[in-house]
């Protein structure tokens, strides 16, 4: 199993609050990671919500937090 499925089968498992999307400056609040920092070293968890908005899933904003 791959690497990306593994990880997607872990979101099942989350609480429906934690897979919120919200916007970046919320998730540098949550996070204590700044916006830019955000952008380039955890893209894989950045989802684009439209054309020019990005977000970040709580979970993993809170995730960052901890590290």
């Amino acid at each position: 199993m791959s690497k990306n499925l593994s990880a997607d089968a872990d979101l099942l498992n989350w609480p429906v609050e934690l897979l919120r999307i919200v916007r970046l400056d919320e998730a540098e609040r949550l996070s204590g990671v700044s916006e830019d920092t955000l952008k380039r070293r955890y893209r894989d968890k950045i989802v684009q919500v439209s054309e020019r908005c990005l977000g970040m899933r709580v979970g993993h904003a809170l995730m960052l937090a901890t590290k």
